[in-house]
């Protein structure tokens, strides 16, 4: 029995090409359901921020003072509110 080793290499070649090919789409599918979770995150760091800083300053402004760090405690905590529904 006679073996065409340049089909055989061709084909050996293939399947490590699909294997890493398959690969790398698995590792970049569990990369990007990572960074969805980060921006999630992220995205409500920064409206939790939004809504403690816009209390603070128009709490402030009504009363014609400087922001004071109780009004960002109370914006926090506006916020947490607000966010945990």
């Amino acid at each position: 029995m006679k073996v065409n080793w340049g089909a055989l290499g061709i084909t050996i070649g293939l399947l490590l090409l699909a294997a890493s090919i398959l690969t790398v789409g698995l590792t970049a599918g569990r990369k990007l359901s990572a960074l969805t979770v980060g921006l999630t995150a992220t995205k409500t760091a920064i409206k939790r921020t939004i809504i403690a800083q816009e209390y603070a300053f128009t709490k402030a402004d009504s009363q014609r003072r400087a922001i004071s760090l109780e009004d960002l405690k109370e914006g926090y905590a506006l916020a947490d509110k607000f966010i945990a529904k």
